[in-house]
C-alpha cells in the first residue's frame, strides 16, 4: 500500500507537493509570456504554398533556382479591370489614374521598376501575363507588356501595362512583390491596393489576383483562424462542461489546465520552428484543437475517477492519490498512442503534413502533462467545492448531514424548485469574490512558504449563506458510479443477451456507411478551397473570361545553361494546353528562365494534368530542363499527398498495435481494437464523402484528407478503447471476462461518452472555418469520434469480447486463468 501511495502519478495530490506543482506551472507560464514565446510561434507560421512543398519535388528545385536567377522570390500582383460591354475610354483613363494613386504610397517589398522586372532585368521577375493584344494593335490607353504607365515617377514605376484583352472587355496592370519572409511585407501593399481600386461600381469590375493576391488571401485566412478557433472551441467546451457536471464553477479548473497546456505547447512549438519544423496556419489550428480536445478528454477521465474516489475517502488528498494511481497510467498510455501516431507523420513528403507530426505531438504531450500534474493539483487545492452543487461525499458524511444548518437552507429545502435556483444564480455572481479570496490566501501561503495562514474573507460568508445549504439540498442526488446499474449497464446487458445479433446488425450499419466511399473525389483545389468569397479567386474568374486563364500564374521553365532555349520554346508551344511561351526572363549560372502561359486556370485539375506532359516535352527537347511555378507546386503537393496516404497508415497501425500489446500484455485484444477502429474510420470517411458531395456540394476533397482522418481517428479511437479495455482487464481479474467488460462499460460509459462529445465538438469547430479542407477534416473526425463512442466502443467491442471470451487476453497469463476458471465452472 505504501508503494502505491508513492506512485509518481499521485505526486500532485500531496499536501505540500500540490503547491509545488502549481508554483512550477505559474513560473513556466510567467517565463513563456515574459519572452512572448506564444506570439513568436504565431509569427513563425509560414502560410505560403511553398511551405507545403516536398523537399525533393521538381517544383522545389525550380523555386530555388528561380529565386537565384531573379534575385529573390517575386510574386505578381495582377489587377484586372473588366466591363462586360467593353472597356470605355473613361475606363482606360481610370486605369492610368488608379496606377498613379497606387504609387503614392511606397512599400519596401514592391519592386520599384516593374518594367525592368517584367522584362527580366536586374530586378528580375516573371513577365506581365501574356495573351493580351499584340503591341502593334493596341487600343488607345493600352501599353505594351513592359511599358510603365504614363505619369508615374521615373524612379518608382512598379506597375506595368495595361495589357488589353483581345475582346476589348478587360485590361490588367501588374506589379511585383519580393518575398522576405515577413507576411506584412505582402499583406500591406495588397491591402492598400485593394482598398484603393477594388469594386468601384458602375458596371466596372476590378479585382487584385495573381500569386500575390492568392498568397495574401491565404495568409489573412490562416492568421485569423487561431483566435476564432480557440474562442469558439473554448466556448463550446465551457458549455459542455457545465452541462456534464451541472456546476456553474467547475469548468474553470479543467479550462485553466487546458489553457496552460495551450500556452506551453505554443511556446515549445516555437522552439521546434527554430529547429526547422514547418508550421503553417493549418497545423497550428489542428494543434490547438488537439490540445483543447485531448486535454479535456483526459481531464474528464481523471475527474470521473476522482469523483468516484471522493465517495470512498473523506480526505481529498487520499481520494486524488487513489484516482491518479488508477487513471494516470491510462491517460499516459492513451497520450503515448496519439503522440506515436502523430510522429509517424514526420515521414510524409508534404512539408505541411510532416510538420504537423511533431507540432501535434507536442500539443498532445503538453495536454497530457498538464492533466497529469496541474489538474490534480488544482482539484486537490480547491477541494470538493469545485463540484458544487452536486458535491460527492462519503456515505458517512451524508448520513451525518441530513438537515440544513441555516434558516436560509431550510427555506431552500422547503421552497419551490424555482426558488431553489436562486442560490445557483447568486453563486455565479458571488463566485468571482469567492475566487479572489482564495487567490489572496494562496499568494500569502506561497510567499510565506506556508508559515502564515489567513482566512478567505469571501469564502466563509458565501459558504454559510449559499454553498452549504444548497449542497445539502442536492447531495442526495449525487451517487457513486455503479458497475451494475445505470444506462450503460443496461446497454451492456442487452449486448450480452445476444452478442452475435448485435455484431451482425452493427456490421451492416457500418458497411452501409462505407458505401459512401463511392463518392470519393480529390478535385478540391486552391481555387475552390474557400467557403467564402475571396478576391483573388473572383479576380482569377474575371481574368479567365477575357485572357488565357493561366495568364496570372504562368509555369516557370528553367533551361540548363548552354541549352537551346528556342528548342524548348518550340516544344512547349506544340504541347497541348500551352497558350504562349515568353522570351527569356532571366539568365544566370543556374540556367535560363522562360515562362509558359497555360490555357486552363492555374489552380485546376486540368492544369495539374498538363504538368507531366509539359515536363516530358521540355526535358525531351533539352535534357535537364525543369518545370515549376504555382501549378506545378500544387500538382507536386497532390502527388506527394497520395504517396503519404499509402505509406503512413500501415506505419501508424504497426506503432499503435505494438503500444497496445505492451499495455494490454496480449495480442488478440489489440488486433480486435485495431480492426474496429479501421472499420470505424472507413465508415466515417464514407459518410463524409457522401455529405460533401450530396449535401455540401463541395467540388471534392483534399488529397490529404484520408491520411489526416486516419491518423486522428485511429489514434483517438484507440484512446477510448484503451480506457474501456484497460478497465475491463482490471475487472476481469475479479469477475471474469464477460462480467469484466460489462462492468467496465457500466463505469466508463458515461465519462467516455462525455469525452467523445467534447472531442467531437472541438473538431466540429473546424467545420465553421472558411476553408473547405478544415471543414471536411472537422466533419469526418467529429462524426468518426461519435460513431466510435456510441456504436463501436459501446456496442461492437463489448460484443466481440463476450463472443471471443477469455481468448481475447491471449497469450497473457490472464487468458490461461480465465480458461481455467471457465472450465472449473463448467
Amino acid at each position: 500500500m505504501n508503494s502505491e501511495r508513492r506512485s509518481i502519478f499521485a505526486l500532485p495530490a500531496g499536501r505540500r507537493s500540490k503547491w509545488v506543482v502549481f508554483l512550477i506551472w505559474l513560473a513556466v507560464i510567467f517565463v513563456a509570456f515574459g519572452t512572448n514565446l506564444p506570439g513568436k510561434f504565431s509569427d513563425a507560421e509560414d502560410n505560403e504554398s511553398t511551405s507545403f512543398l516536398p523537399g525533393d519535388a521538381e517544383s522545389t528545385e525550380v523555386l530555388e533556382k528561380a529565386k537565384a536567377l531573379q534575385g529573390g522570390e517575386l510574386a505578381p500582383a495582377v489587377i484586372v479591370y473588366r466591363r462586360a460591354s467593353g472597356l470605355t475610354a473613361a475606363d482606360r483613363r481610370k486605369i492610368a489614374e488608379d496606377a498613379g494613386r497606387l504609387t503614392r504610397k511606397r512599400f519596401p517589398a514592391v519592386v520599384a521598376d516593374g518594367a525592368t522586372a517584367a522584362s527580366g532585368g536586374s530586378e528580375g521577375s516573371s513577365p506581365a501575363p501574356s495573351g493580351g493584344t499584340p503591341a502593334g494593335n493596341l487600343p488607345e490607353g493600352c501599353a505594351g507588356p513592359t511599358t510603365p504607365l504614363p505619369g508615374q515617377p521615373s524612379d518608382y514605376s512598379p506597375f506595368v501595362g495595361p495589357i488589353c484583352s483581345p475582346d476589348g472587355k478587360a485590361a490588367i496592370i501588374t506589379a511585383y512583390i519580393k518575398g522576405n519572409g515577413d507576411a506584412d511585407s505582402l499583406l500591406d501593399p495588397v491591402k492598400f491596393w485593394r482598398d484603393t481600386v477594388s469594386d468601384p461600381g458602375g458596371g466596372l469590375e476590378v479585382k487584385l489576383t495573381g500569386a500575390a493576391g492568392y498568397s495574401a488571401d491565404a495568409v489573412e485566412v490562416f492568421t485569423s483562424i487561431n483566435g476564432t478557433l480557440l474562442l469558439s472551441a473554448a466556448t463550446l467546451v465551457i458549455i459542455l462542461l457545465i452541462l456534464i457536471y451541472r456546476s456553474p464553477i467547475f469548468f474553470l479548473i479543467p479550462l485553466a489546465a487546458v489553457m496552460f497546456a495551450e500556452i506551453l505547447s505554443r511556446s515549445v512549438g516555437y522552439g521546434l520552428s527554430e529547429l526547422g519544423v514547418t508550421i503553417n496556419g493549418q497545423s497550428s489550428s489542428i494543434m490547438s484543437v488537439l490540445v483543447l480536445g485531448a486535454g479535456t478528454d483526459y481531464a474528464l477521465l481523471i475527474v470521473a475517477r476522482y469523483r468516484e474516489e471522493l465517495h470512498n475517502f473523506e480526505d481529498r488528498h487520499e481520494a486524488m492519490a487513489a484516482a491518479m494511481r488508477s487513471a494516470g497510467p491510462a491517460v499516459l498510455a492513451s497520450a503515448s498512442t496519439v503522440i506515436a501516431a502523430l510522429l509517424c507523420l514526420t515521414v510524409a513528403k508534404v512539408n505541411g503534413t510532416s510538420g504537423l507530426g511533431p507540432i501535434g505531438a507536442i500539443g498532445v504531450a503538453c495536454a497530457a502533462i498538464s492533466m497529469l500534474t496541474l489538474l490534480p493539483a488544482l482539484l486537490t487545492i480547491y477541494g470538493r467545492r469545485a463540484f458544487w452543487p452536486f458535491v460527492p461525499h462519503t456515505p458517512q458524511w451524508a448520513g451525518a448531514h441530513e438537515e440544513p444548518e441555516s434558516a436560509l437552507g431550510r427555506r431552500i429545502v422547503e421552497g419551490s424548485r424555482f426558488g431553489a435556483l436562486l442560490p445557483a444564480i447568486a453563486a455565479c455572481f458571488l463566485f468571482p469574490f469567492y475566487l479572489l479570496g482564495w487567490i489572496v490566501k494562496t499568494v500569502v501561503f506561497l510567499v510565506t512558504l506556508g508559515k502564515v495562514r489567513i482566512p478567505n474573507l469571501a469564502k466563509d460568508p458565501v459558504d454559510r449563506a449559499i454553498f452549504k445549504p444548497y449542497e445539502l439540498r442536492r447531495f442526495r442526488h449525487e451517487h457513486a458510479v455503479d458497475a451494475t446499474h445505470g444506462l450503460w449497464a443496461r446497454v451492456g446487458n442487452r449486448v450480452a443477451s445476444n452478442p452475435m445479433r448485435v455484431l451482425v446488425g452493427s456490421s451492416a450499419v457500418l458497411l452501409v456507411m462505407c458505401a459512401g466511399l463511392a463518392f470519393f473525389s480529390t478535385d478540391l483545389t486552391t481555387n475552390d478551397g474557400y467557403r467564402t468569397e475571396v478576391e483573388s479567386v473572383d479576380g482569377q474568374d474575371i481574368l479567365a473570361q477575357s485572357f488565357p486563364a493561366g495568364a496570372s500564374a504562368p509555369a516557370d521553365v528553367i533551361v540548363p545553361r548552354g541549352g537551346e532555349v528556342d528548342a524548348v520554346t518550340s516544344a512547349l508551344e506544340k504541347t497541348n494546353g500551352v497558350e504562349a511561351v515568353s522570351p527569356p526572363v532571366a539568365e544566370g549560372d543556374d540556367g535560363v528562365l522562360v515562362q509558359a502561359t497555360l490555357r486552363p486556370p492555374p489552380y485546376s485539375t486540368e492544369a495539374f494534368d498538363l504538368i507531366d506532359p509539359i515536363r516530358e516535352a521540355a526535358n525531351g527537347a533539352v535534357p535537364g530542363t525543369i518545370v515549376g511555378g504555382a501549378t506545378a507546386v500544387e500538382a507536386d503537393v497532390r502527388e506527394a499527398a497520395g504517396w503519404d496516404s499509402k505509406v503512413i497508415p500501415p506505419i501508424v497501425l504497426v506503432v499503435v498495435f505494438l503500444i497496445l500489446v505492451a499495455l494490454l500484455r496480449a495480442v488478440v485484444a489489440p488486433l480486435l481494437l485495431i480492426g474496429t477502429v479501421i472499420i470505424s474510420f472507413l465508415a466515417a470517411l464514407g459518410v463524409g464523402y457522401f455529405v460533401f458531395d450530396i449535401v455540401f456540394d463541395f467540388p471534392g476533397s483534399d488529397p490529404s484528407l484520408p491520411l489526416f482522418a486516419f491518423v486522428f481517428l485511429v489514434a483517438l479511437g484507440v484512446d477510448y478503447n484503451i480506457f474501456l479495455v484497460a478497465r475491463a482487464r482490471e475487472e476481469t481479474e475479479k469477475y471474469g471476462t464477460e462480467q469484466g467488460i460489462l462492468r467496465a462499460l457500466a463505469v466508463t460509459g458515461g465519462v467516455i461518452t462525455s469525452a467523445g462529445i467534447v472531442l467531437a465538438g472541438t473538431f466540429l469547430v473546424l467545420a465553421s472555418l472558411p476553408l473547405v479542407f478544415l471543414t471536411e477534416i472537422g466533419f469526418v473526425v467529429a462524426f468518426g469520434v461519435l460513431l466510435d463512442t456510441f456504436l463501436v466502443r459501446s456496442v461492437v467491442v463489448p460484443a466481440l469480447v463476450i463472443k471471443i471470451g477469455p481468448s481475447v487476453w491471449w497469450p497473457s497469463a490472464l487468458a490461461r486463468r480465465e480458461r481455467e476458471r471457465v472450465a472449473a465452472g463448467a
